[in-house]
């Protein structure tokens, strides 16, 4: 599996979420981020499994609070390093 690190996850949800990578940082929470909504939830679920094989189910979507949660999620998926 290709991993990335956190600046490049960052990165990605910059791009999936149409933020300003400088808004972005482990403990901003989802609410504060307007593209995280319903619809972006489903743009990442997607990017996920083209990117990685990952399949983040919508339950684990939603359990996410912080952008830190996300990255942990990819840490414990082999898609993080470090």
């Amino acid at each position: 599996m290709k991993q990335i690190t956190a600046a490049d996850a960052l990165a990605m949800l910059s791009q999936l979420f149409e933020e300003p990578v400088e808004n972005l940082s482990p403990e901003v929470l989802r609410e504060e981020i307007p593209g995280w909504d319903s619809m972006g939830a489903l743009i990442l679920m997607a990017e996920l499994d083209e990117r990685f094989g990952i399949e983040l189910t919508a339950g684990e979507s939603r359990e996410m609070v912080r952008v830190e949660d996300l990255l942990n999620y990819l840490r414990r998926h082999g898609a993080l390093s470090g």
